[in-house]
């Protein structure tokens, strides 16, 4: 079976993939953040009261900012790569993508898992890494039948 498309993604929808890709690697920075936040409330009992200051300060830069500058660095990185139209097809060879500046083919044995986020869908591949594919200039009836083949390839999705 042989599936193809061109595509080209959202700036945003691009954005929410990678959100979903980086949400395990954020946590870390959660945990310090919430942890400083704790420790924030409980150093409101002594005196200084300066402490409890600065471990809020670290909490909310630990829980929100670092979080946000990683995704923005991250998506920046990847969209001037991912963000020219791309042709993919699939078949059972694997999941070739044609740009301009070149083509690559993965073959089905180095995909770990798929995921579908909005109308993209979440490679994942060996070693951490990830293909977005924009899936919007894709009918339902094309989408099931792409659906279906993933599933086929014994993929999650």
């Amino acid at each position: 079976m042989l599936i193809e498309f061109e595509a080209a993604p959202d700036r945003v929808a691009f954005t929410a993939a990678w959100r979903r890709f980086l949400r395990r690697t954020v946590l870390p920075c959660r945990w310090l953040g919430g942890s400083l936040a704790l420790l924030s409330v409980l150093a409101l009992v002594p005196e200084p009261r300066i402490v409890a200051a600065v471990l809020a300060g670290g909490a909310v830069l630990l829980w929100f900012l670092a979080p946000a500058v990683m995704l923005h660095r991250a998506v920046r990185a990847a969209w001037q790569w991912g963000s020219v139209m791309t042709r993919w097809r699939l078949s059972d060879e694997g999941l070739r993508c044609e740009t301009p500046e070149g083509h690559m083919l993965v073959r089905w044995s180095a995909v770990s898992a798929v995921e579908q986020v909005h109308d993209q869908l979440l490679v994942y591949l060996t070693g951490g890494r990830v293909l977005i594919v924009a899936l919007a200039p894709l009918t339902p009836e094309q989408r099931q039948d792409l659906l279906a083949f993933l599933h086929s390839r014994n993929s999650p999705t």
